[in-house]
């Protein structure tokens, strides 16, 4: 998910995915930014999906460059090649995770999540990201605070990464359970998994790191909600005859990882209701609801079909400044 928020000078931030670990539409989060005109950026954030856009935006000055990035690791996880290779005995995962991570290390390299104290700052503008004029300040890998989201299961805890490798925590920030295993943690071995378990629209976050105002954008999917009442007991031999007889009316009715998925995500719906009700809060939501979490393949369709309907309700603009006085 995505959110962009505004400390108490006249600055904003960006942290981003509810259950949009791998939907690629949350490319579609940073194309609702750059239509809002002269917003200034503070800080970028997010989970799973949210995560790794919110890396891309901090890292790269052109938006444009930041989407041909993401359309070529979109691209890269639509091979079946290397997801057929990935498959391992699943015992903790269907995956053993090894491909996912090179195709996350390959997009963010040896960077690390920091930001040297003077670095520019950069504005969002109407179609473009433009960055303030460079200061004299080192090389550095990031020209924007970024934070990301994981859930660390050796804890029970939520754990908000500021510094340290990027492409680690980008991944751990991904990792849905059955696909991925937990990534362990290089600093203290604990095991990280996908942060929308524990805090799927992590506004609340970017407001506990000074924010005054966050702009959240939310590409997470909606769980079906129009299910078969089939009463007290259920049978899978019934559910199979459903299934494989043509003529036979079709029902509707969660399996066992669907239930386990949606158990898993029980704790993060009042938080991202408060999030989204919130004075400090602007919440967006694209119209993403027709696709997929791993509709990778339609990337240039979600860009053309969806990112031509932006989501602006209700954006903060930044309020008029006062004439000069000289003038």
């Amino acid at each position: 998910m995505g959110s962009v928020a505004k400390q108490s000078s006249p600055l904003p931030i960006q942290p981003k995915p509810r259950r949009s670990h791998f939907r690629p539409l949350s490319r579609r989060s940073s194309t609702s930014l750059s239509s809002i005109p002269s917003i200034p950026v503070d800080m970028v954030g997010g989970t799973s999906i949210g995560a790794f856009m919110g890396a891309l935006y901090s890292e790269e000055r052109s938006y444009s460059q930041m989407r041909i990035r993401a359309k070529q690791w979109a691209e890269d996880m639509t091979s079946m090649m290397k997801t057929v290779l990935d498959l391992t005995y699943p015992i903790t995962s269907m995956f053993s995770g090894a491909g996912f991570n090179r195709s996350i290390c390959s997009v963010f390299k040896d960077r690390q999540i920091e930001v040297l104290p003077g670095a520019p700052a950069r504005r969002v503008g109407a179609g473009s990201l433009r960055s303030a004029p460079l200061s004299p300040v080192p090389p550095q890998d990031l020209w924007l605070p970024y934070f990301a989201i994981t859930t660390d299961i050796s804890a029970s805890a939520m754990r908000v990464h500021t510094d340290g490798s990027l492409w680690r925590y980008v991944r751990a920030s991904m990792s849905l359970s059955g696909y991925m295993p937990p990534l362990c943690d290089p600093k203290d071995g604990h095991l990280l998994m996908d942060g929308g378990y524990i805090n799927n629209l992590p506004a609340d976050v970017a407001r506990s790191m000074g924010a005054k105002v966050v702009i959240a954008i939310d590409v997470g999917s909606r769980d079906e909600t129009d299910l078969t009442n089939y009463g007290d007991a259920l049978s899978g031999w019934w559910l199979l005859w459903k299934r494989w007889n043509p003529l036979a009316t079709k029902v509707k009715v969660l399996n066992m990882a669907e239930v386990q998925t949606r158990l898993a995500y029980v704790c993060c719906v009042r938080q991202l209701e408060a999030v989204r009700d919130s004075d400090y809060c602007e919440y967006l939501r694209p119209p993403i609801d027709s696709y997929g979490s791993l509709d990778f393949g339609k990337f240039a369709e979600i860009c053309v079909s969806v990112g031509s309907r932006p989501a602006r309700s209700g954006v903060w603009r930044p309020p008029p400044q006062p004439p000069c006085p000289r003038c």
